[in-house]
């Protein structure tokens, strides 16, 4: 069991923490952290060892007497007290010498907020803490004073005559309720008057029955252990030997017998691992929405840019985004008024003159034309991105967690600014696939000198071309200056290469571009997945929360 236990509040911790990194907001962080350390402080160094020294925290309120009753124990002024706020403003912690090595409120001790006093007046098995006031003006103070109502095995619950029936110490002590953390309940500064007093006593006592909390007693029910106003030692910043003596009775009890410590470890532990899926629900219900709303707003990103890749490879197969002064800059080079007239010729005539169909003269403009129909494409795939961006965000800024997003960066509302330097980059580096494509193709047909004449920039221009824009139900007789192209460049690859070969390697060459539109479509589209603050996408982190916490409370069932 033991086992099983410690492995399932590691995973525990694990998600916890996962949660508390990724949060959309500071508050459901904190939750997810909060919880984390009570795990990680508490539960998992007690589930390893329930001998450890117990941890015994005194909570109060400002000016509740707190300090006074922890100096009291200790047997000489250890913690600062008073009545202005704040008071105690770190946690002071009382171990005896035996214990001082043990691993006590690890959490605390890393991050250099624990203040540790090693004194033989404690007791082997017990560290007594001293904790902040609840009810501090530092969120400093009062988060520490959870925290270690969080981490404890054992709390003193010190209040005052005028203060008991206040809404903080009843929300401490409804949340002490809820951890399942055995008490002692005193209840500091009572009226002189034995009347006054037993009424105040009988009071808190009804209230403390009425709030459910007459079964948290350390030994038994609770009851409430009464200090007149007054009952301080004199000269001393503690309270009187004689006011104390319950709680230092209650603790004697605990260092003298190691199997009432151990048993009051085991229930405190019980008790808060009971409380856990409770306590991870809340946490796991926020995941589970942060969820959906992720899920819904993903679908918006993802139809938007999956509608607009789709224009854009209609346009594609239309091949009228180029230019016409591109084509005709193409066409001027190829002589594409010759190769009409061998068209109508045959094909055997192509064949036989294909080299003379490139004009001689100054170098093939190969390289500017194939940089003009990237310019041209890539604006294109821009255009379309931007289109999608701006439906995206234009139904995200409904959204609270969308609008939370797009305030992060305002950059979702277009096309990411380095889109079109991936695009060419991915595109040259097509260009040079398909050059060396060429070159294998071309010695595997014995038609490499005819290749090497032209020229592997030119012959791979015309294949470029031929990509960009599809042949089917083209005829040469047709007017226009994209389908006179289309034909020329397709017609003078398949007399170089045959026409089988020419429409596997187009039709190649056509799947690996629309791969690299797909991918820059894809990360446009990712980038909304990458400013959700965190949202839970990928992973149901709601249901890894609820299992662990199943595991942990009842690892008998695991």
């Amino acid at each position: 069991m033991a086992a099983t236990l410690t492995d399932a509040l590691r995973d525990l911790s694990a998600a916890l923490a996962r949660r508390a990194d990724s949060a959309p907001g500071p508050n459901h962080a904190a939750r997810a952290e909060r919880l984390r350390r009570h795990v990680d402080d508490y539960l998992r160094p007690r589930a390893r060892d329930a001998g450890a020294p117990l941890v015994v925290v005194l909570l109060g309120s400002t000016g509740s007497g707190k300090s006074s009753l922890f100096n009291a124990l200790a047997g000489r002024d250890v913690s600062p007290s008073g009545v202005l706020r704040p008071t105690t403003r770190r946690p002071v912690a009382l171990a005896h010498p035996d214990d001082a090595d043990a691993d006590l409120l690890p959490g605390l001790s890393k991050r250099d907020s624990l203040e540790l006093v090693v004194d033989p007046v404690i007791g082997r098995g017990l560290v007594l803490v001293d904790a902040p006031d609840f009810d501090s003006v530092e969120l400093a103070n009062r988060a520490l004073a959870v925290e270690l109502l969080e981490a404890a095995d054992l709390v003193v619950f010190v209040t005052t005559a005028t203060r008991y029936a206040d809404q903080v110490p009843w929300t401490i002590l409804e949340r002490a309720r809820q951890r399942g953390v055995p008490l002692l309940a005193v209840l500091n500064r009572l009226p002189a008057e034995a009347d006054d007093r037993d009424a105040v006593v009988a009071d808190y006592a009804a209230m403390l029955q009425h709030g459910h909390l007459t079964e948290s007693g350390a030994f038994g029910d609770l009851e409430v252990i009464p200090v007149a106003e007054g009952s301080l030692e004199p000269g001393r910043d503690a309270l009187a030997d004689d006011a104390v003596a319950p709680v230092r009775e209650a603790l004697a009890r605990l260092t003298a017998d190691e199997t009432a410590r151990r048993e009051l470890a085991e229930r405190s532990l019980a008790a808060a691992l009971n409380g856990l899926p409770a306590a991870v629900e809340e946490v796991a219900r926020e995941v589970d929405e942060e969820r959906a709303a992720a899920g819904m707003l993903l679908d918006i990103a993802e139809r938007a840019y999956r509608e607009r890749r789709r224009a854009l490879g209609d346009e594609l197969s239309r091949g009228t985004f180029l230019r016409a002064e591109v084509l005709r800059q193409w066409q001027g080079f190829v002589g594409a008024g010759q190769v009409a007239r061998i068209l109508a010729q045959g094909m055997g005539r192509v064949v036989a003159g294909v080299r003379s169909l490139f004009r001689p003269g100054p170098p093939a403009p190969a390289i500017e034309v194939r940089e003009a129909a990237f310019a041209d494409l890539v604006a294109l795939a821009v255009q379309h991105a931007d289109a999608a961006a701006r439906r995206t965000a234009t139904t995200w800024i409904e959204d609270r967690y969308g609008a939370a997003a797009l305030a992060e960066r305002a950059a979702l509302w277009g096309a990411s600014p380095g889109l079109s330097e991936r695009l060419v980059s991915d595109l040259e580096a097509w260009a040079a696939g398909i050059g060396e494509q060429i070159r294998t193709l071309g010695e595997q047909r014995k038609g490499w000198a005819q290749v090497a004449s032209i020229g592997v920039n030119a012959v791979g221009t015309s294949a470029i071309l031929a990509v960009f824009i599809h042949t089917g139900g083209l005829t040469g007789a047709e007017v226009g200056i994209t389908a006179a192209t289309a034909v020329v460049n397709q017609k003078l690859l398949e007399a170089i290469f045959g026409e089988a070969n020419v429409a596997a390697f187009v039709s190649r060459a056509r799947d690996t571009l629309g791969a690299i539109l797909d991918e820059a479509f894809a990360g446009e589209r990712g980038r909304y997945a990458a400013t959700l603050g965190g949202l839970p996408v990928t992973e149901d982190l709601g249901a890894i929360l609820r299992e662990a916490a199943r595991r942990a409370a009842r690892p008998d069932d695991a």
